[in-house]
C-alpha cells in the first residue's frame, strides 16, 4: 500500500535531486511528478529553526495550509515543503500566502483564478 505522504529518505533524496526547486520568502518547495492520482506532501523544518515546540508549531501551520490548498492543486505530485530558518517570525497567513504563491509559480493549480478568501 502506498502512503499518502512522503516518509522514506530515498523518496526525499529522489525529489531533491530530480525535482524542481521554487523558493519563496519563508518556504522552499521541491516538486516532482509521481505516478499516483494524489499528491504526497513532505514537510521539513530544520533544527536551526528553533526548539521542538517551535518546529512542531511551524509544521502544524504548514500542514494546515497545505491541506486547504491541496483541494485546488493538480493531482499526481510529490511536494516537499522546506521551512527557512526565519519562518519563526511569520504568522499563519504569511505561511499560507507564501505556500500559495509557490504553488502558482510551480503551476500546480487547477484553475487560473486566484481567490484567497477561502483561506
Amino acid at each position: 500500500m502506498i502512503k499518502r505522504k512522503l516518509s522514506k529518505t530515498s523518496e526525499f533524496k529522489k525529489i531533491f535531486s530530480e525535482g524542481r526547486r521554487i523558493e519563496g520568502k519563508n518556504l522552499i518547495i521541491f516538486i516532482l511528478k509521481n505516478n499516483y492520482d494524489f499528491n504526497r506532501p513532505g514537510i521539513i523544518v530544520k533544527k536551526g529553526t528553533g526548539k521542538a515546540v517551535a518546529r512542531n508549531k511551524i509544521k502544524r501551520r504548514i500542514k494546515e495550509a497545505n491541506r486547504l490548498l491541496n483541494k485546488k492543486l493538480l493531482p499526481g505530485y510529490d511536494i516537499i515543503v522546506l521551512a527557512k530558518n526565519h519562518i519563526r517570525e511569520a504568522n499563519y497567513l504569511e505561511i499560507c500566502y507564501d505556500l500559495e504563491n509557490l504553488f502558482y509559480k510551480g503551476r500546480l493549480f487547477l484553475a487560473k483564478s486566484r481567490s484567497r478568501q477561502e483561506i
